[in-house]
């Protein structure tokens, strides 16, 4: 109510308000938009960030173990260190398993110098015992996963990777070494050649990765124990059971087991390493993301601010200046008019030229000029109406066509001559119809009596080789129809189908119902249609101005449409040297009937 009587004020109250509502309105929506956008980049580039460090820390880490997992190879094809350690057959003398020892210590310098910065080289027979090169970390019992042995058996001589604690943290891979018994014709067991590294070795792999402040690289297991990282801190935490296989179905991984709850709000990235079955994890906190998103809700808000005050002060001041020649003139022209002065032209030029003063000179003039032009105005309809008039005069009344029609029909019968009478009696059907004051409304059961006339009229012409059969259920005669629309279709079934095929002589009107509406088809076994020409048609159906050729069915089309709705009109489907089979689609209504008008 406020809002309407502030609009329904002054011409200065409307002016500013319409003024504020074009610029705070825009600038509204511009800054919401701004905002927006600007997240949507701040976010977006986050996680490019993120995609784009987890690439690179995959690449290092999968090559890393890659090369850690051959050099286990070499090692457990190596018959110098595993014969004399782990053969069936019984072990190795002192001396060659002293030289295997001493092979080992050799392989773990060698890795060093390859920059793999191994902690300890062990092999482990079936029994537990264990012959080590290194720091001798590595206890069976300290593995994280208590059946990792179970593990490496499946996995039939691919690296398997763990991690243990025991006395700091490791990761280590693992690979089966097996016999091939030929008595038995299999393979045996024989034990595994591992190779272990410290944590914070393995970590620092991704010490050259760029990341963003504040973002760690962490490294799960599958069961969601971190077993490394760069937060030393998360390393050993672990996820809430299934987390991640739900992030891998498509979920957002939850870090709410990693970090502290003000801390879990992480935008996060993952990915399997090859050749295990761990995860590669990227997060970066939100802080910075929105501290960065709140100073720049600020610098638009604080912007937006200013131009709303500017927009207001401006808008007050040209609405000021605006309306204050305005309502000088409306004081002076309701003076005048009350008095019944129009003589305002000539007037003194106003002092200052502009577009209101030009608008004021022009409305003075215009009323100075209005009894001139009232009186031509007056003058012109009394000769409008004069001409009108005499144009009614001058026509001639359909009824009076009709009637001599009639007369003409009532001299045939008089002749004996029924046939022609006959015809005479179907072309005055056809004009009464045509004439008849109906608003363009009729009944099926009328259009259909129309449309035999004019079908007794073509078999003048055709004689037996026109053979128009009608097949209209009873209940669905009373459905109302537009005048004129089944006749057009008969008429270009006839000339473009049956006249165009040597023998063809069948045409079928029938009708029935499709839910709500009624579907109307005429067939004709005609000359059917090209497929080019049926989509040209198609096409045209909507711009009569298009196909001169079918210019009634295009009309009956747009009649139909314009009448009922856009979802009513015609649909035709043809063959070539078969059939073309128009269909009106027109809805379920009901009409009155010429005998339920009359009474």
């Amino acid at each position: 109510m406020f809002t309407r009587r502030m609009i329904g004020g002054s011409v200065r109250s409307q002016i500013l308000i319409l003024l504020l509502v074009f610029i705070i309105t825009p600038t509204t929506i511009i800054s919401v938009f701004t905002i927006n956008k600007f997240s949507e980049m701040i976010h977006r580039n986050g996680m490019d960030m993120m995609e784009t460090a987890l690439k690179h820390s995959k690449e290092n880490v999968a090559s890393f173990m890659s090369g850690a997992a051959d050099a286990a190879l070499m090692i457990m094809t190596n018959s110098a260190i595993i014969d004399p350690l782990l053969k069936t057959d019984g072990r190795g003398s002192v001396q060659m398993r002293i030289t295997a020892a001493n092979l080992l210590e050799k392989q773990l310098y060698e890795l060093k110098i390859h920059g793999v910065r191994a902690k300890e080289i062990a092999i482990v027979n079936l029994n537990g015992d264990k012959t080590y090169s290194g720091s001798n970390t590595f206890l069976p019992a300290s593995v994280a996963e208590p059946d990792w042995q179970d593990a490496v058996n499946r996995l039939d001589g691919k690296p398997y990777w763990g991690s243990y604690t025991h006395n700091g943290k490791y990761i280590f891979v693992a690979r089966k070494v097996k016999q091939f018994v030929k008595a038995e014709e299999s393979f045996r067991n024989l034990g595994y050649v591992l190779i272990a590294f410290a944590e914070r070795d393995f970590s620092s792999i991704n010490s050259a990765v760029n990341l963003a402040n504040g973002s760690e690289i962490l490294v799960s297991d599958r069961n969601g124990l971190m077993i490394s990282g760069t937060d030393e801190a998360a390393v050993g935490q672990s996820l809430a059971s299934g987390t991640l296989a739900g992030a891998r179905r498509g979920g957002q991984l939850d870090l709410a087991g990693i970090y502290e709850p003000g801390e879990a709000n992480r935008l996060t990235v993952f990915d399997d390493l090859p050749g295990s079955d761990w995860s590669l994890i990227v997060s970066s906190p939100f802080q910075e993301m929105q501290q960065t998103q709140t100073r720049i809700k600020r610098i638009i808000m604080l912007s937006t601010g200013l131009c709303v005050v500017g927009a207001f002060l401006l808008a007050a001041l040209l609405a000021h200046r605006m309306t204050l020649p305005l309502k000088r003139l409306s004081k002076e022209v309701k003076q005048r008019i009350a008095s019944g002065d129009f003589a305002f032209w000539p007037l003194p030029a106003p002092a200052r030229q502009d577009e209101i003063a030009g608008l004021g000179q022009g409305f003075y003039r215009l009323v100075a000029d209005l009894n001139e032009t009232k009186n031509r105005i007056h003058q012109v309809e009394l000769m409008k109406r004069e001409a009108e008039f005499d144009a009614m005069k001058s026509k001639i009344k359909p009824h009076f066509l009709y009637n001599a029609l009639e007369s003409v029909r009532m001299l045939a019968v008089v002749n004996k001559d029924p046939g022609t009478a006959e015809m005479i009696k179907a072309l005055g059907h056809l004009f009464r119809y045509i004439i008849s004051d109906r608003k363009g409304r009729t009944t099926l059961a009328d259009e259909l009596a129309y449309l035999i006339s004019y079908i007794k009229l073509q078999k003048l012409r055709y004689e037996e080789r026109l053979d128009v059969r009608i097949d209209v259920p009873e209940p669905l005669q009373d459905v109302g129809i537009l005048k004129l629309v089944l006749q057009p279709l008969v008429e270009n079934a006839i000339e473009h189908g049956i006249n165009r095929r040597r023998g063809a002589r069948r045409i079928s009107i029938t009708a029935r119902e499709d839910g709500e509406d009624v579907l109307i088809r005429v067939w004709d076994e005609g000359a059917g249609i090209e497929p080019e020409r049926l989509a040209e048609i198609k096409r045209n159906l909507d711009d009569p101005g298009s196909d001169k050729e079918h210019i009634g069915l295009i009309n009956v089309h747009r009649r139909l449409r314009l009448h009922f709705g856009e979802s009513y009109g015609l649909a035709i489907d043809s063959e070539p040297d078969g059939y073309t089979c128009v269909t009106a689609r027109i809805p379920r209504g009901r009409q009155q009937t010429e005998t339920q008008r009359e009474e």
